[in-house]
């Protein structure tokens, strides 16, 4: 993947048979399933996960191969989170693995694919680039410049599923913790992301540092 940089829609739609088959499997799955309460785990994270995974691969210049293992993990990692969050990461590596065995695709490639949907289990513990990479855009949006719109859906989700309303306090706490315990694995991530993902850390001190947290979603809080 050395070289020129490529635009990101090239680098997603890589006239690879295979990848552009697991995005047509998973496109279908997240129409079918739109009725459940997935307001931040769904398609267009997934999405945002594989344009992610996309670009930090082709930064760490890995092998044609490696791009096709990460980008197919990137489509499957959350596929099962409709089902239930609780240790979706298993049943998404299985989906996936179903999902290649059905192209016969050796037994090699389906482990590396499960091994990178694992790794991103809550705390990550990756352990080879691919599941570094795919670790990295899995929380891409800690460093971006919507961070704030997609904590919120994130926030309106786990409330819903879990049946519990959190503070304004108590979030914003959970989420300095966070990005406190959080660091991005490869260079070409911390080179990206850790710029703005510092700005938006500021931004949560600054709130939890106010006498009074006005609610994220009532009016303008100098989020940047």
């Amino acid at each position: 993947m050395a070289g020129l940089r490529q635009p990101i829609e090239t680098m997603v739609n890589c006239n690879n048979r295979l990848v552009d088959e697991a995005a047509r499997w998973v496109r279908e799955y997240f129409h079918k399933m739109t009725g459940a309460a997935c307001f931040f785990h769904n398609y267009q994270h997934t999405w945002d996960t594989v344009v992610a995974g996309s670009e930090i691969a082709e930064g760490m210049q890995i092998s044609a191969d490696g791009f096709e293992t990460v980008v197919i993990a990137c489509w499957f990692h959350d596929i099962e989170w409709f089902q239930s969050s609780e240790n979706h990461e298993f049943r998404s590596a299985q989906t996936a693995a179903n999902f290649l065995e059905e192209y016969g695709v050796k037994k090699r490639k389906i482990s590396a694919v499960k091994d990178c949907i694992l790794a991103t289990k809550v705390p990550p513990k990756p352990i080879t680039l691919l599941e570094k990479i795919i670790c990295d855009a899995d929380v891409s949006h800690l460093g971006m410049g919507n961070y704030y719109e997609k904590n919120l859906l994130l926030r309106q989700e786990l409330e819903i599923n879990l049946g519990k309303t959190y503070s304004d306090a108590e979030w914003l706490t959970m989420n300095r913790d966070f990005f406190r315990g959080h660091r991005y694995f490869t260079s070409y991530a911390r080179k990206m992301y850790n710029e703005q993902k510092s700005r938006n850390l500021k931004t949560i001190l600054d709130l939890l540092g106010k006498n009074e947290v006005v609610s994220p979603d009532c009016g303008q809080i100098g989020w940047t």
